[in-house]
């Protein structure tokens, strides 16, 4: 790398790394004010705050990322515009093209850390942080602690699970009920005292086997031991309202996959999915976007660049969240929807680049 790329890849990555910490500033101070009474009026210790808040920041990174690539974009290049160091690097032979390729590049291993980021870190924290606000504040039991009773599960189209009981702690079921249909009638149904999950699958125990013939016979079978194959693991057999967010993208294809199965509308689960690609390539739209819009010349000062960043910021999530609005009324595909903001900017971004001074 000549001395000219470092030079403006150095520049970048400290605007990019104040703007992240100036967001999760932003961020840690608004949040607490909203919903400090909450915490308080529940009688939770500052500590439990303090983790709550500490489990909030990679989530924080994760969504304002494509605002700090922004600002340090703008500040990065613009600053050099103002200086007049860009057009002395033009005259010297260093065309805006270069520097637009450097940081794409550094864009393209930013997006694929976030997108790391967002599919191991920021799910995991998520989880905890929902404890906390769930358990404490909103003073919900613990459903991987609560007995659940009388649960019913759709395992597909044409099959049907009941459970008397379900146990979570040891990931066991009792009065097992499992009902095959065909055209509206049922044609099997086993019956087993328990079931267990052998980290794979689930076992019954004590099966009694009834299959239902077209005339109406009946075949009975019994076994003490059965390895079955069901679309349900542990977590599902609970009740519980998990967010998009505490979820990875591999943990919501398997989610789809469930609805889909038992014959659901999956359209805005699908959305969420493709949502979690196109956040973290934003910031490579984002540069695509930022760098001919910075080079050009103005006068204005600081407080000019951070109120266009912010204002183009605004413009950018209305549209993404306009985009998931539609996806999940079924307006438009999931795939549009989730990578409208990204298309629309980097069209206008092409546009400014064929149009900005080389």
């Amino acid at each position: 790398m000549y001395l000219i790329d470092r030079y403006v890849a150095k520049r970048f990555l400290l605007f990019f790394f104040f703007a992240i910490l100036a967001s999760m500033t932003i961020y840690l101070i608004v949040d607490p004010i909203e919903n400090l009474d909450d915490f308080l009026d529940k009688d939770i210790g500052w500590p439990d705050i303090f983790r709550y808040y500490l489990l909030f920041i990679p989530y924080i990174i994760y969504q304002t990322y494509p605002v700090a690539v922004l600002l340090g974009t703008m500040f990065c290049i613009g600053g050099l515009t103002t200086k007049n160091e860009l057009m002395a690097m033009t005259a010297s032979g260093v065309p805006l093209r270069r520097h637009l390729i450097l940081l794409t590049t550094i864009g393209l291993l930013l997006s694929a850390f976030m997108f790391w980021w967002g599919e191991t870190i920021v799910p995991e924290m998520n989880r905890e942080r929902y404890a906390i606000w769930r358990q404490q504040v909103k003073q919900r039991e613990d459903w991987r602690l609560t007995d659940q009773g009388q649960v019913y599960l759709q395992d597909s189209r044409n099959r049907v699970l009941h459970l008397d009981l379900y146990q979570p702690k040891s990931e066991a079921g009792y009065g097992v009920d499992l009902y095959r249909f065909e055209r509206g009638r049922i044609r099997e149904r086993t019956t087993a005292r328990s079931m267990t999950w052998n980290g794979r699958s689930w076992v019954l125990h004590r099966v009694i086997i009834r299959e239902f013939g077209p005339e109406g016979g009946e075949q009975i079978s019994e076994r003490d031991r059965l390895q079955i194959e069901l679309h349900v693991i542990p977590s599902d057999m609970v009740e519980l309202q998990v967010e998009p967010e505490e979820m990875s993208m591999g943990e919501l294809l398997r989610f789809v996959e469930r609805i889909d199965l038992t014959g659901g509308n999956s359209a805005r689960w699908r959305v969420d999915i493709h949502s979690k690609v196109a956040l973290p390539f934003a910031g490579v739209i984002i540069i695509l976007f930022g760098v001919p819009v910075s080079a050009v010349r103005r006068r204005s000062g600081v407080i000019f660049g951070v109120t266009v960043s912010l204002l183009i910021s605004f413009i950018f999530f209305g549209i993404m969240q306009m985009g998931k609005v539609f996806g999940y009324k079924e307006m438009m595909s999931p795939l549009l929807a989730a990578w409208i903001g990204n298309i629309v900017f980097l069209a206008i971004g092409l546009v400014l680049y064929w149009r900005a001074p080389r």
